[in-house]
C-alpha cells in the first residue's frame, strides 16, 4: 500500500511539473511576443517622427502572434496615430493611418495604406498664398471656404467649394465672388486668380499614386481621406 501511494505521488508530481513547464514556456513566449511587439512599435514611431516631424505618435501592430509576422517579414495590419505632422511641407493634424502588408525589411513600406488627416485653415492659407500670390484669409462657412483679401486696394471675397478628385487630388471651384462688395463673374478677377485657385489640388504634397477619396470642409479645416498602394517609407 505504501509503495502504491508513493508511486501515485510521483506520477502526480510529474504531471504537475509538466503542466508548470508548459505554462512557463507558453507564458515566456507570450512575454517575448509582447516585448518584441512593443520594441517594434517604438522603432516604427521613431521612424514616423523623423520622416514627418509628427507629434504624439502612437503605432500599434495588430494581430497575433507578432513573432510569426516578424519572421516572415510582413506585418498584417499596422495603425498609426499622430496629433500633428508635416507631409511634404503641408501641416496636418489628427493624422490616422491604417496600413496592411507592411514590409519590415528594406525597402520598408506597405501594400495598401488608408490615411485620414485634417488640413487646418492656417495651412490652407499658406498654400493659397503660395499658389495665387494673393494674401488671402480663410474662414469656414458651413461646408464651404471663404477667402477674403484686397485686390488693387479693393476688398475681394471668394466662396470656394472643395471636392475629392482621386488621383488629381482636390478640386477647388469658385462658387461666388465679390469685388468691392459687388458680385462679379469669377472669370474677371485680376491676376488670373480664378485659374490659380484650381491649382490647390495638393497632388504635389502627397506621395505619388495617392488618391484623395474624401475632402470635406469642417470647422477646423479640411478633412481628407487618402488611399495608396505599394507605398514605401521614402515616399513620405
Amino acid at each position: 500500500m505504501q509503495t502504491t501511494s508513493v508511486r501515485r505521488r510521483r506520477r502526480t508530481g510529474c504531471v504537475v511539473g509538466l503542466v508548470l513547464a508548459v505554462a512557463l514556456l507558453v507564458g515566456g513566449t507570450l512575454l517575448a511576443d509582447r516585448v518584441t511587439r512593443g520594441v517594434a512599435e517604438d522603432v516604427a514611431a521613431d521612424a514616423v517622427r523623423q520622416k514627418t516631424s509628427a507629434t504624439a505618435v502612437r503605432v500599434t501592430v495588430e494581430g497575433f502572434p507578432f513573432l510569426t509576422q516578424l519572421a516572415r517579414g510582413t506585418l498584417d495590419d499596422v495603425r498609426v496615430r499622430a496629433t500633428s505632422a508635416t507631409l511634404r511641407g503641408l501641416d496636418v493634424t489628427d493624422l490616422r493611418i491604417a496600413a496592411t502588408g507592411v514590409a519590415v525589411r528594406e525597402p520598408r513600406g506597405a501594400e495598401h495604406v488608408r490615411a485620414t488627416a485634417t488640413v487646418p485653415t492656417a495651412a490652407l492659407e499658406d498654400l493659397l498664398r503660395e499658389r495665387t500670390g494673393w494674401d488671402l484669409a480663410l474662414r469656414v462657412d458651413g461646408d464651404r471656404l471663404v477667402a477674403e483679401g484686397v485686390a488693387a486696394g479693393v476688398p475681394a471675397a471668394l466662396t470656394l467649394t472643395l471636392a475629392a478628385a482621386g488621383a488629381d487630388g482636390v478640386t477647388a471651384a469658385i462658387e461666388s465672388a465679390t469685388l468691392g462688395g459687388l458680385t462679379i463673374d469669377a472669370g474677371v478677377l485680376p491676376d488670373g486668380l480664378a485659374s490659380r485657385i484650381t491649382e490647390l489640388r495638393l497632388t504635389d504634397r502627397l506621395p505619388a499614386g495617392a488618391r484623395v477619396t474624401a475632402a470635406t470642409v469642417e470647422a477646423d479645416g479640411v478633412h481628407l481621406a487618402v488611399e495608396l498602394d505599394d507605398l514605401t517609407l521614402d515616399d513620405l
